[in-house]
């Protein structure tokens, strides 16, 4: 029983596996939110040709 959970502690496979789920959750995040001000960015840039265009 305690070489099972001494064996248990030691295996750190699935913190490794964490550790990528979660760098991987925030790079999303990062390029979910670069592409969100992105397009508000290029929106606003349409609106200021579409503007200047009807003048």
């Amino acid at each position: 029983m305690k070489t099972l959970l001494r064996d248990i502690l030691r295996n750190e496979s699935g913190a490794t596996a964490i550790e990528y789920g979660l760098l991987i959750s925030l790079v999303g995040l990062a390029a979910a939110f670069g592409m969100k001000t992105f397009g508000d960015a290029l929106y606003n840039e349409y609106v200021y040709i579409n503007n200047h265009l009807i003048e």
